[in-house]
This record gives structure tokens, C-alpha cells and sequence, in this order.
């Protein structure tokens, strides 16, 4: 399988899309560490199964590891496996993560949403390359692939002693930066229409065009939640009315007002990244009517991490 023909879709027109997509080829058959950063939505994911799929690597298992979703408690089982009796619910014998992505990629999906604990844990196995079941005795060499993906401030979390600076540095070897999608307009209008597209095709119902006056506004929009909200948002849309041509009518209110990211006028400054994202969060609570899972889940965050940044921005 060639790599251009798997490129993922949320990279494309820009030259930074170009860019990028030129330098994960580069990394597909490295067995180095990689770690994939960028701000919440921009498509770390996508990339990171880019990544194992242009490689030698493809044929063999992709395990992705939700870093936050894991209990401080099970970091250990989770990762590493355990036997049977290890713990007090240990009915029966499991692989851990490691084990179950042999020599194929084990992907750390937001790994700085792990306790220090874990974070101690998975150090340990970076550096010696070798797991041990929970109540085993034997040694598993680990043969996977790593690659891990963290919040475009980790390098702040590094700083402030809340991720360990020696695992950055070992998760770090290869580093790739997905740019937001603010920073990178000509892709928007590739991708809203070939999501436009998708989404006819999963609604059964007959392709949509998209107007010049909602591709203006589109464009002109700076995109918080980066490529997911683009996708959310046509969702929307198609879901709620518009069929053969969307037009800015149809699409909310705060993104139609919004001011022109791109303008240099001093007049139309666009805001600051922090008051971007304080009113996507807002705007998600209030269309979820405060129900914190479903904004988490929309914002491609956890509850905690969504907790965090209610407090942060003085949200209620």
C-alpha cells in the first residue's frame, strides 16, 4: 500500500498539509518514538494511524491506549497486563496494551492525561523495553512501535512539573506538529466539501453543494476546535435543513458573525487563542444544555480535562 494512497483527508490543499504529510512519510518506517502534537481537533489521531498504515508495520495491530480514560489504579494492568489473582478482580489472565500491539504500533492518545503514576510506569518501559504481567514473573519484550500524541502545551506542562520531563524527552525523538486549521485556510474549503460529501452519503440523501457565501464565512471563521468542529458543524447542518446547497443561512449565528481571522485591518483583529476557546466551550455547554459528557465528547476532551478549563475560563 502506498502512502498516497492512504494520506488521511484532513490534510490536504495547504502547503503545510503538504508539508507535513512529506514528513510523516519520512517517519512511517522509522522505528523511533513519535510524538504528534497539536491544539484539540486538528486530526492527531488520523495521523498517528497514518503513520502506521504507510509503514512496514501495517499488517500487524494498532492499540490505541486513552491515556485519560484510565484509572490511576489500573495504569499498571492496563498497560502491562496482569495474571490471574494479581488483584482482587483478576478472575482470569489478560494481555496488557504492550503485548497486544506486538510488533505492530502502540498509540498513546493524549499521554499527558496520565497519573504521575503512569507516567513513572510507562518511563520505565520506554527505557527498557520490556513488560511484566501484574503477579507474573516472566519479562515480555516490547516490539511496538510507539507513538503518542499530547496538547499543543505540553512543552508548558514539561515546565510546570506536570508531565515529567524525562519521558517528553523519550517520547520526543521524532517530533511532528499538526498546525491548527487557522493556520492553514486553504485547506477548509477541500475539506468542508469532501465531509459534505461523506455525510450525504452516510444520510442517504443527495449530494450538497456549498455556496459561495458559506464558503466565505467558513474561511473566514478561525476554527477552535480545529478540523473536528468543521465536521460537527456540516453535520449539523445537513442534519437540520439543508439539502442540495448549504448556504450561510444555515449555518450558526456565532460562526457567520464571527470576525475575519485573516484580516490585518487593527479594527479586526481576530481574538486571542485562549478567548477562542473559552467561547467554543461556552457555546458547546449551552447547545448541550450544561451536560458536561456530551460538550466533553464534542470538544474531543475528558470530563476532567473540561472541568479544568470551566475553571480556568470562569465558566459555570
Amino acid at each position: 500500500m502506498h502512502a498516497q494512497t492512504i494520506a488521511p483527508v484532513i490534510f490536504c490543499a495547504s502547503p503545510s498539509s503538504r508539508a507535513l504529510l512529506r514528513h510523516a512519510r519520512r517517519f512511517a518506517d522509522v522505528g523511533a518514538t513519535v510524538l504528534v502534537t497539536g491544539e484539540t481537533g486538528v486530526g492527531k489521531n488520523a495521523l498517528a494511524r497514518y503513520l502506521h498504515a504507510a509503514s512496514a508495520r501495517r499488517a500487524e495491530p494498532f492499540v490505541t491506549v486513552d491515556c485519560p480514560a484510565i484509572p490511576a489504579t489500573l495504569v499498571e494492568a492496563e498497560l502491562f497486563g496482569h495474571e490471574r489473582g494479581a488483584f482482587t478482580d483478576a478472575t482470569i489472565a489478560r494481555a496488557g496494551r504492550f503485548e497486544l500491539a506486538g510488533a505492530g504500533t502502540l498509540y498513546l492518545d493524549a499521554v499527558t492525561g496520565l497519573t504521575a503514576m503512569g507516567q513513572g510506569a510507562l518511563l520505565r518501559v520506554l527505557e527498557e523495553r520490556t513488560v511484566s504481567r501484574l503477579g507474573g514473573t516472566s519479562t515480555v519484550p516490547v516490539n511496538a512501535r510507539i507513538v503518542a500524541s499530547a496538547d499543543a502545551a505540553v512543552e508548558q506542562l514539561v515546565r510546570d512539573g506536570q508531565f515529567r520531563a524525562e519521558l517528553f524527552h523519550r517520547l520526543c525523538v521524532l517530533p511532528i506538529r499538526i498546525p491548527p486549521l487557522r493556520e492553514r485556510p486553504a485547506d477548509i474549503l477541500p475539506l468542508a466539501r469532501r465531509f459534505t460529501a461523506d455525510i450525504c452519503q452516510a444520510l442517504r440523501q443527495s449530494p450538497a453543494t456549498i455556496a459561495r457565501d458559506a464558503g466565505d464565512a467558513l474561511v473566514r471563521y478561525p476554527w477552535p476546535g480545529n478540523v473536528r468542529e468543521l465536521r460537527h458543524v456540516l453535520e449539523r447542518v445537513l442534519l437540520t435543513g439543508a439539502r442540495n446547497e448549504i448556504h450561510a443561512a444555515d449555518l450558526p449565528l456565532d460562526l457567520v458573525e464571527a470576525p475575519d481571522v485573516y484580516s490585518t485591518a487593527p479594527a479586526a483583529l481576530p481574538p486571542t487563542l485562549a478567548e477562542v476557546e473559552r467561547r467554543y466551550i461556552a457555546v458547546t455547554l449551552h447547545r448541550t444544555r450544561g451536560n458536561q459528557s456530551k460538550a466533553a465528547a464534542i470538544l474531543g476532551i475528558s470530563r476532567k480535562a473540561l472541568w479544568e478549563k470551566r475553571k480556568r475560563f470562569d465558566l459555570a
